[in-house]
C-alpha cells in the first residue's frame, strides 16, 4: 500500500478547511437572499448555516456507513439480483414454450 506525500495530505487538509468555511457561506448567502423574501422565512447566521448543512446530511444520507466503494459495490448486487430475476423469467418463459405443442406439429397430426 502506498504511503500518501506531506503535501498530499496538506492539500486535503487545505480542502476540508476551504470547504468548511465557504459551503456555510454559500449556503447562508443563498438562505438569506432567497427565503426571507419568498417565504417570509427568518435570516440565518453561519452558524445556523453549519448546522443545516450537517443535518441535511444526516437527513438525506443513504445511512451506509463505509466508503462510496460499498455504496457501488450494493449498486452491483441489486443490478446482479435483477439481472438473476429476469433471466429466470426468461427461461421459465422458454420452458413454457417449448412445453406447449406447435401448431405445427398439430396441423401435421391431422
Amino acid at each position: 500500500m502506498c504511503k500518501p506525500s506531506i503535501g498530499k495530505i496538506i492539500g486535503i487538509a487545505f480542502f476540508v478547511i476551504v470547504a468548511i468555511t465557504v459551503f456555510p457561506a454559500i449556503t447562508m448567502l443563498l438562505w438569506n437572499w432567497l427565503v426571507p423574501t419568498l417565504f417570509s422565512g427568518p435570516v440565518i447566521t453561519y452558524w445556523q448555516a453549519l448546522g443545516l448543512i450537517v443535518l441535511s446530511k444526516i437527513l438525506f444520507s443513504s445511512g451506509h456507513g463505509g466508503s462510496r466503494h460499498s455504496k457501488y459495490q450494493g449498486q452491483r448486487t441489486w443490478k446482479s439480483h435483477l439481472r438473476e430475476k429476469i433471466e429466470l423469467k426468461h427461461n421459465q418463459e422458454v420452458r413454457a414454450d417449448e412445453a406447449a405443442p406447435s401448431e405445427s406439429a398439430e396441423l401435421e397430426k391431422e
